[in-house]
């Protein structure tokens, strides 16, 4: 029987394609984990730096033109399957989805310049939006991202965003030592995603080939926008979900109050990444399987749910043991008042990784309707409860 049992295991880890997507899930979860760490300490040293009022402003900017960001055409998912299920279309989905890609990088800076002019009643915060929320044009060209997921070739993406990352903090630790105003902090947000951009285009250039061969398809791109409805309402409604509560502490409490809370909810997004690099990473295979083995879909859905749920289980119970460590120890006594938050905050873990699982099987299966009909009603409830 241990023979059989060893047999059994070789043959799996031996599989090509269990290599493949090991490999790719592998290298995924490197990259993310070596930029979420130095991004992590840079978020660290701008809270014990700017004190917690700056800080709440800062933070409040990222989430003002992260919700106006979403009213947009949600592509990705869609942009991941045609990738997957027709590789001989690639140049035209490309370009199609980039074209979409750039009409959302332009919205995104009207509705949340405007929307910044309305209701902050500000004009600093209305330049700090406007000035922050030009980094969406060069995020279009992070499609190409999912191009390499799709392959799952995330090997040679990996060390690209790694270098990013290093020249990222290296700038924002000497921008933040100079003691330089928030408008400059916020411009070199800008600038990771410019250095990005330059090294997608160096990449697809290298491994694949130039992407002025991309074509635009008219049908395609209404292909898109159509499909997107429901990952572009199921947007909003997360987003809203995730942000508005700092929305709601910046015009009851103050920026203070949203500096006291981000601490607790960036320390929980840290472990978010976990859900999303082993999603992506296996969904290729969860797609092949839905195509081709009904059964062989559940099984592996199934143990991707008990994986996730004992993953973080495991991380909420550690955060809540030891947040008082973790508060004093990185952010200092002046953010004591976050101990409690995280404790509490931190168990969103737990719903936001069987929430991604769901997703993506519920992607695999074409229901659509159904992942926007639980955003909303995560929106709703959070609508209803936050004021």
């Amino acid at each position: 029987m241990y023979q059989r049992a060893h047999k059994y295991i070789k043959e799996k880890l031996e599989h090509p394609g269990f290599q493949k997507y090991s490999q790719n899930m592998g290298w995924m979860f490197f990259g993310r984990i070596s930029t979420l760490i130095l991004s992590f300490f840079v978020s660290v040293y701008m809270a014990r730096s700017l004190g917690v009022e700056n800080f709440g402003t800062l933070n409040f900017v990222i989430s003002f033109v992260s919700i106006a960001g979403t009213f947009i055409f949600v592509i990705d998912s869609i942009l991941l399957k045609k990738l997957s299920n027709e590789p001989e279309n690639t140049d035209k989905i490309l370009g199609s989805a980039l074209v979409i890609k750039f009409v959302n990088a332009f919205l995104t800076i009207v509705t949340a310049t405007v929307a910044s002019f309305i209701f902050a009643n500000s004009q600093i915060t209305t330049i700090l939006v406007l000035t922050f929320s030009t980094f969406t044009i060069f995020q279009s060209i992070h499609l190409i991202d999912i191009y390499f997921q799709s392959h799952a070739t995330m090997k040679s993406v990996v060390p690209m965003n790694i270098f990013v990352a290093i020249a990222s903090t290296i700038i924002k630790f000497i921008l933040i030592s100079l003691n330089v105003d928030i408008f400059y902090l916020l411009l070199s947000y800008v600038l990771d995603y410019l250095l990005s951009a330059v090294g997608y285009v160096y990449l697809y250039k290298k491994c694949v080939g130039k992407i002025f061969d991309w074509k635009i398809d008219k049908d395609l791109i209404r292909n898109f926008i159509i499909n997107s409805w429901p990952f572009t309402i199921s947007a909003i409604a997360t987003v809203i979900y995730v942000r508005v509560d700092q929305i709601f502490l910046k015009i009851f409490l103050g920026s203070e109050a949203v500096g006291l809370y981000v601490v607790a909810v960036r320390f929980s997004e840290v472990w978010f990444f976990i859900s999303g690099v082993v999603c992506m990473s296996l969904l290729p295979a969860i797609l092949n399987a839905q195509k081709t083995n009904h059964e062989l879909f559940l099984a592996r859905s199934k143990k991707l749910y008990s994986l996730l749920f004992y993953l973080s289980l495991v991380i909420c119970v550690l955060i809540f043991i030891t947040a008082p460590f973790i508060v004093n120890i990185l952010y200092g006594p002046v953010y004591a008042q976050s101990i409690v938050l995280l404790r509490i905050y931190i168990w969103s873990i737990i719903g936001v990784f069987i929430g991604t699982v769901l997703q993506q099987t519920l992607l695999a299966q074409n229901k659509f309707k159904t992942i926007l009909l639980l955003n909303v009603i995560g929106m709703v409830l959070s609508l209803i409860l936050n004021p």
